[in-house]
């Protein structure tokens, strides 16, 4: 049976109008890195990768200077006929702290955060922190996650943690995290 294209959605977390219009949140901020400017460049990555092995792959923003409200994600994705969607931050909290984990809506949204957890622990070599339901986060919704399809919310690591930091800043890495999505998606979702 031939397969059908399907289209992924790469959310990178926060940046300019992400809570109010006008107003560019960074998200977490370590040692004068701020995780929207490392998640942004981890989902360039997957768009530029992707395209070259002919996936089709939407970014919700693509640069800082583009204005893009958490409210709206999901509808962007929806809009531009994306089949499955992945929010991309970083953690922040002591310097002790470190590791991935991946967030999830429902059942069909833990298969997702199951594969892409381990996909991105493979590429990273962090500690696994585990695939847990989005109410076990800060927040008691995370409205990214609202995507009619497969959706979850990878934390990739700790910026306030060195180690973790260091390696998030690696093209190295992006490349890596890139590949190990893009495969991972290919192999289990059709993505092509």
């Amino acid at each position: 049976m031939p397969r059908v294209k399907k289209k992924l959605c790469i959310d990178p977390g926060h940046g300019l109008g992400n809570r109010s219009k006008e107003v560019y949140d960074p998200g977490a901020i370590s040692a004068g890195v701020s995780e929207a400017d490392i998640v942004l460049a981890y989902g360039l990555a997957i768009k530029w990768i992707g395209k070259s092995r002919g996936i089709d792959v939407f970014l919700t923003r693509e640069s800082e200077n583009e204005v893009t409200p958490v409210g709206r994600r999901d509808n962007l994705a929806s809009e531009a006929g994306c089949d499955l969607f992945v929010s991309l931050h970083c953690n922040a909290a002591s310097p002790s702290a470190n590791g991935t984990e991946t967030f999830y809506r429902d059942d069909e949204d833990k298969k997702l955060a199951k594969l892409l957890n381990s996909a991105v622990l493979a590429a990273l070599q962090f500690r696994d922190r585990g695939v847990k339901h989005e109410s076990k986060t800060q927040h008691p919704r995370l409205s990214v996650l609202d995507f009619d399809g497969p959706a979850c919310l990878i934390e990739l690591g700790f910026i306030s943690n060195t180690n973790n930091r260091e390696k998030l800043l690696l093209r190295s890495s992006r490349l890596a995290v890139a590949h190990a999505i893009l495969d991972t998606l290919e192999k289990e979702y059709g993505l092509q």
